[in-house]
């Protein structure tokens, strides 16, 4: 496969709107929180979890009522000229982040799920980082109406409810919140579905699963919900094999997998900083061999 480098357009495009428009230099907080967000980005594509569609986002450090994602675009393409600060209010766009000149209506069409993202930072005040995939080992969970349970160490923020990670339906919602004569197409597209995306999840888990759709995640920071999406996918995997295991050996006992202490303590010791830190290195190091993604931050 033949890469194309976008760091030329970046370039270009940062020329332009600076003879054009204002060019700003946000705080370092943001600047390093939007570094993490384009490596998110491409991380997550480049490990499988996304593909054209999906997103990451992470709530503005210097202003706990907004958060920042690209507009609609790949992830794999994301740049700092396709970031977004919104409000978490109405998921409305604010500006460019790294271009103040360009405001509201101005601004590129954003996901039409972004109401996933803003609901997600409204009804939990310690979330800062949010993802959003349509993963499809997660997706065959959800399909089976089979919540999942943590498996292994990595996997700790799955949680071990007994009921496995709780499934939003979309058939299920009541008329008050998806109105017949609405678009019924499985897209969390308003603030009340967000709301309702969001009263789905359960203490002891930190994932939703979609049913038909994929799966939404809250974590502690962007790294931290970037590790937790890509192994709550592998977790997937483990619980797949382990429940056709446990069919032939167990009489079709589903897989128990870890104990609530296990889980807890897994959490605590896989996603400390030391261990994110390891992963987050071999992860920009595997994005910076790819042409295809570009952290005009970073480089």
């Amino acid at each position: 496969m033949k890469f194309i480098s976008l760091r030329p357009l970046a370039i270009s495009l940062a020329l332009l709107w600076q003879g054009h428009g204002q060019i700003i230099s946000p705080s370092a907080n943001v600047t390093n929180v939007a570094i993490d967000l384009l490596d998110g980005s491409h991380i997550l594509h480049f490990l499988d979890v996304v593909d054209a569609f999906g997103h990451v986002s992470t709530r503005n450090p210097d202003n706990a009522s907004q958060f920042i994602m690209s507009f609609a675009i790949a992830p794999a393409l994301a740049t700092s000229q396709s970031l977004v600060t919104y409000e978490i209010d109405n998921a409305t766009a604010i500006q460019l982040t790294f271009n103040t000149s360009v405001t509201g209506d101005a601004v590129p069409s954003g996901f039409l799920e972004r109401f996933i993202h803003s609901q997600i930072y409204k009804a939990f005040p310690n979330v800062t980082g949010v993802v959003h995939a349509h993963t499809l080992n997660v997706i065959s969970f959800a399909a089976a109406e089979i919540g999942l349970r943590a498996q292994m160490g990595s996997a700790g923020s799955v949680g071990t409810l007994t009921n496995g990670t709780p499934i939003f339906d979309f058939d299920s919602l009541p008329t008050s919140v998806l109105p017949e004569d609405a678009p019924h197409n499985l897209l969390i597209g308003n603030e009340a579905l967000g709301d309702a995306l969001a009263d789905i999840f359960e203490n002891g888990s930190e994932v939703v699963l979609m049913k038909g759709h994929g799966m939404a995640v809250r974590g502690t920071s962007v790294r931290d919900v970037v590790f937790r999406a890509f192994y709550t996918m592998q977790n997937a995997d483990v619980q797949s094999t382990a429940s056709l295991l446990g069919a032939l050996a167990l009489g079709g006992q589903p897989p128990a997998g870890l104990s609530p202490r296990v889980a807890m303590d897994a959490v605590a010791a896989f996603e400390s900083d030391s261990l994110l830190s390891r992963a987050w290195a071999l992860w920009t190091a595997q994005v910076d061999q790819v042409p295809l993604y570009v952290n005009d931050l970073r480089s």
